[in-house]
């Protein structure tokens, strides 16, 4: 298993100088299974990234685990690329 931390603020995402060291994105963390599989924990603006990681056509089924639905946890949802792939199968959980 691999684990990055894509996103860890809370509330508002606060990219800029100040946040260089720590990150600016809210809640998102990616792990990817042994046998490849993506997971992200938690929907906030790190998704972004990740989703461009992944890319839009992945090779199996992404899953994503929203912990709770404050928007902080969720506002990166809709920016995800492989949700906008008619070929990519997401699973929201």
């Amino acid at each position: 298993m691999k684990v990055r931390v894509w996103g860890t603020r809370g509330s508002l995402a606060s990219p800029g100088p100040h946040t260089v060291r720590y990150g600016g994105n809210t809640s998102c963390v990616g792990v990817t299974l042994r046998d490849g599989t993506p997971l992200a924990l938690d929907a906030g603006s790190g998704i972004r990234a990740l989703g461009i990681e992944i890319g839009p056509n992945p090779d199996g089924p992404v899953h994503v685990l929203l912990s709770h639905l404050h928007m902080d946890h969720l506002q990166g949802l809709a920016f995800f690329a492989p949700l906008w792939s008619a070929d990519a199968e997401v699973h929201v959980w």
